[in-house]
């Protein structure tokens, strides 16, 4: 039998798959999109009414205890706090700065919360606040309790495209794009230079800069079978696709969390690990392409992980119970 025929229709149902992967992708991430639903939420809460005591009103939705035991992370306040003058409730929210988490925050609170009062910070957070707020991100740390998670800036960092591609079909070589003007994402890539195995730069730089690289959407690096994360300000944006994908993610020991709760990664399991300096790359890439069976198991265990949090309705849900303890953490009472 002509095998040709077969991998044409082989590569012609790849390069569909692809396609529609792509279409998928760029519809989740349209930004009109996201601005559109973000005014409709801001308007929502605008036009409510004042609403009756939380207390007054239906329970929230149980949870299941893997959500139970997430809500204890992401908060972690005792009772008893009072809060501040300078805290604001969800009508004071406005949408001209950080609309992305704005919208995201009121997304949280409507409509049971919107007049209680509270504190946040918006952008990316890695230090931890001197009272209890609202954060994208926070250290992982042992007294990081008055920063309480929320899902903020989703559209950026709770991103989960199909990947087209299985691990056996990928270029055996390690890809990193980003911008490279942290002092560790400046060593990253002095330690990546030279190496034939590490596609990895910045392409924000000039092109003839040693550490320039052309510009690569996710889909382009998910042709590759190992896709670093170097965390920036605080996490690595990219981890949680790579994570969701058929390729393994290669990083060292996360030092800040989101709601993906990075803290709970570990390393061999979900990830493959880099040194802090990143001088073992070439030993790490070698390891995974001679015992591809490891990586191929980290690589389950990572989708294993990512899977609890594709339920965007069920995700919602578990907000509202962080914003309820938030809430019954203070003594503060409905405005």
């Amino acid at each position: 039998m002509n095998s040709q025929p077969v991998t044409l229709l082989s590569s012609l149902f790849m390069h569909v798959n692809e396609r529609l992967a792509r279409l998928q992708l760029g519809f989740e991430r349209w930004p009109l999109r996201w601005q559109l639903r973000n005014v409709w939420i801001w308007l929502q809460v605008q036009t409510t009414r004042l609403q009756p005591s939380p207390s007054h009103m239906p329970p929230l939705p149980a949870l299941s205890d893997t959500q139970r035991e997430r809500l204890k992370l992401y908060c972690q306040l005792a009772p008893g706090h009072v809060l501040s003058t300078s805290a604001h409730a969800a009508r004071d929210i406005h949408l001209r700065k950080h609309s992305h988490y704005a919208g995201d925050l009121l997304r949280c609170l409507y409509p049971r919360f919107l007049d209680r009062r509270f504190m946040k910070e918006f952008g990316d957070v890695n230090w931890v606040p001197a009272a209890p707020m609202f954060v994208k991100s926070r250290p992982i740390s042992a007294d990081n309790h008055n920063a309480v998670l929320l899902p903020l800036d989703v559209r950026r960092h709770m991103c989960f495209p199909r990947d087209p591609f299985s691990f056996d079909a990928k270029y055996p070589c390690m890809v990193w794009r980003g911008a490279g003007y942290q002092p560790h994402r400046q060593l990253f890539l002095q330690q990546a230079s030279g190496l034939s195995c590490c596609d990895a730069g910045d392409p924000g730089l000039p092109v003839d800069h040693l550490h320039y690289r052309p510009w690569l959407s996710i889909h382009q690096q998910l042709r590759f079978k190992y896709i670093i994360s170097v965390e920036g300000n605080d996490v690595a944006t990219n981890l949680k696709w790579i994570m969701h994908s058929n390729s393994l993610c290669l990083m060292p020991r996360p030092r800040f969390e989101t709601w993906f709760l990075e803290s709970r990664l570990v390393a061999g399991v979900h990830y493959a690990e880099l040194s802090d300096d990143f001088s073992n790359l070439q030993d790490v890439f070698e390891h995974y392409e001679q015992h591809p069976a490891q990586a191929l198991a980290i690589i389950q265990q990572a989708h294993a992980y990512t899977r609890q949090f594709l339920d965007t309705s069920a995700d919602n849900v578990l907000a509202q119970h962080v914003c309820q303890a938030y809430f019954e953490a203070h003594v503060d009472a409905p405005t």
